[in-house]
This record gives C-alpha cells, structure tokens and sequence, in this order.
C-alpha cells in the first residue's frame, strides 16, 4: 500500500509541476490521505404482517486508493453482517445467505441483493413461526374464541434494522459504527453488530486493537472510573465506592473479581479527546442497565497504547 501511494504522489506531483510548488504539495496530500471523506447513503427498508426490516449505511465514495480500500472493507463488513443478522462479526457465525457473485466494486447491487435476501428469509421465518403460535392456539381447548383472535392479531412483526453511521474524521482516523437490532419473538429483540470500526487515513487499514495485550488488571482503575460515571449520569443515589459498582455488575466466577474490555473494539471519539468504551447488552451487567459506555482520554490511556498507536497519533 505504501509504494501504490508513493506512485500516486509522484505521479500527481508530475502532473502539477508547471502549476508551481504549492499546488504539487496540496495534489499530494489530498491523494495521499482521502481527507476528508465525501460520503453517499445507501437505504433499503421493507414491511410486512410477520417481519419489519429497515438498513442504513453511510458509505464514502471511492476518489483515491485509500478511499477504495476504506469503501470495500466497509461494503464487506456490511454485506456479511446481513448475511446472517445476527452477529456476523463473530468468528463462528454461519452466514444464513448465499453469497454476492456479481460485481462487489457495484456496493448498491450487492447491498440491494443482501437486503431483499434477508427481508425474504425473516419474513419467511416469522411467518413459519407466527403459523406455528396459530396451530398451537387452535387445538388449546382451554382458550375462548375471543382469546385466540386477541393473541393473532397482537402478534409482534419480527424486526431487523442496521444503521451505519460516521461518528468521527480527523486526518488519522475515520470512525464508522454499525448497530444492529433483531427482535424475533419474546420478551424483547437485542442490540449486536461490529460497534465502532477504525479506519486509518494512512493505508485504509482497520485498527484492530488500539491497546497492548494483558493489559486488562492495570487498567481496573480506569475502567471502574468509567463505569461509575455511566451509572452516576442518571443516579438518583450515587456511586462512589467500588464495592457499590461491583454490586452493579454481572461477572462470571472466572473472571475473579476483574472487569474485563469491552467485546467491541474502543474507537475514537467525536471530540477526539480519547477512545470509547462500550459494553453490550448481558455483557457485564443485566439488560436493564443498557451498554455502558464512557470515555477515557488519550493521556489516560497512554501506558497501555499499542507503540503503532503512539505513532498514529503523533
């Protein structure tokens, strides 16, 4: 990647030479860098009696070979994720559709053919399910005619949305994040996807972890700062010890008393101040308390950057 940009840079700096110095060195780093990103919108949304699905994906336009990269990685990481709906980004998920075999530089073809797939596999599915609830309800000879057309017609549609927003650029790093949510059937649905997704400016590249490894018991003070600062936002009674937070949370034996990091990779947040830290739903504590997250600074965070960190942010 780097001699492809080297290439590009001389090549452009070629090409302005008779419109003078300062035109050559702005031609680079525009080439050089994609920043900022110009950015198109993709939708698809679809109704039904038994399945609602609605996607959203900002996508930047590929103008340069970092933009390229940074827009087919993303397209990918979307395109799989509808694949199977329900947590793609892990390692062992089956995707549920075929894939794509048409041309994956036409992002809307390929997105539209993913989206249709996956609007007829869920309605599909919830019908087969709803169909299963009404044969169930027909033979319970205990239920009232009253209350079998109450229960059929106050089924909930199952529903699958995805929305891909960009939360922060700056001319290191551009910050994508995907949420996702699928409700099929139940008490209620669940929030999943990839969570932020970190490119570099640099080469296209996503940054796979901003922290070193083994890093997680030096950090425990830091983590449970946070914490307390996510419960403390809207506590009628404050926290303000650690015995109180732990009380909060939901941590297997295992883990011997330690908060571990967050399943989803920290990201960069919009002021640039630092890098988010999201938990997930059941992650570390119980559905009702949402997805913690909070917000710790560079400067906080600086013993345990990766040294490719340190050097990213100079």
């Amino acid at each position: 990647m780097k001699t492809k940009l080297l290439f590009l840079i001389t090549a452009v700096s070629l090409s302005f030479a008779s419109c003078g110095n300062k035109n050559a060195e702005t031609a680079e780093i525009e080439d050089a860098f994609a920043y900022p990103l110009e950015i198109e919108n993709y939708t698809f949304s679809d109704s039904s009696k038994y399945a609602n699905i609605s996607i959203k994906a900002v996508l930047p336009v590929a103008k340069d070979s970092v933009s390229q990269v940074i827009r087919d990685s993303l397209v990918n990481i979307i395109g799989n994720s509808i694949r199977s709906y329900q947590g793609s980004q892990m390692e062992d998920s089956k995707p549920l559709i075929a894939k794509y075999s048409g041309d994956e530089k036409d992002a809307k073809s390929m997105l539209d053919f993913y989206s249709k797939a996956v609007s007829k596999l869920l309605n599909s599915q919830a019908k087969e399910d709803y169909d299963e609830r009404v044969k169930y309800w027909d033979e319970d000879t205990t239920l009232t005619e009253e209350q079998r057309k109450e229960f059929k017609e106050g089924v909930t549609p199952w529903d699958y949305s995805m929305d891909v927003t960009k939360t922060s650029e700056d001319s290191t790093f551009v910050v994508f994040n995907d949420t996702e949510y699928a409700y099929i059937g139940g008490a209620h649905g669940g929030v999943f996807g990839w969570g932020g997704i970190t490119f570099r400016f640099s080469d296209g590249s996503i940054v796979k972890d901003f922290l070193k490894d083994n890093v997680v018991k030096d950090m425990q003070p830091l983590l449970k700062k946070g914490l307390k600062e996510y419960f403390n936002e809207n506590a009628d009674e404050k926290i303000t010890t650690d015995q109180q937070l732990m009380e909060q949370l939901m941590l297997p034996e295992e883990s011997k008393g330690l908060i571990p990091l967050p399943a989803w990779t920290p990201f960069p947040d919009e002021k640039g101040k630092g890098l988010v830290f999201t938990y997930q739903q059941y992650e570390i504590a119980c559905y009702a308390v949402g997805m913690p997250s909070f917000v710790l600074t560079w400067e906080e965070l600086k013993p345990f950057l990766r040294e490719d960190i340190l050097e990213d942010l100079k």
